[in-house]
């Protein structure tokens, strides 16, 4: 692999339903070999709650990566959210034992 770029992604429910079977998959404009944590699975993410995940993919070594996150649920596909390149190497990183836990949300 050349170099891993990491995405926290926030979920939340600000729906009126349920989503069950989320797929979360991170993308990069410069994306090697599949990386194994470029998608995570939830089963479901209630109502007013959220919830924290981080993914991963290759890309290449010491260049700018833009990245796009896709959300599919069996509700629903949502519309890809992108960024440009971050140059943030973890210092703000979540608590990783609170990740892919839903959690209530904040109001």
């Amino acid at each position: 692999m050349g170099e891993v770029t990491n995405a926290y992604v926030t979920l939340t429910n600000t729906g009126g339903v349920e989503l069950r079977n989320l797929k979360v998959t991170l993308y990069a404009l410069d994306e090697g070999r599949v990386h194994p944590d470029k998608t995570v699975e939830l089963t479901s993410l209630p109502i007013g709650y959220q919830v924290t995940i981080k993914l991963t993919v290759d890309s290449t070594y010491k260049q700018e990566t833009p990245i796009q996150v896709e959300v599919i649920s069996d509700q629903k596909t949502f519309p890809r959210e992108g960024s440009d390149s971050c140059t943030d190497i973890g210092i703000f990183a979540p608590n990783p034992s609170g990740l892919n836990t839903p959690v209530p949300g904040n109001p």
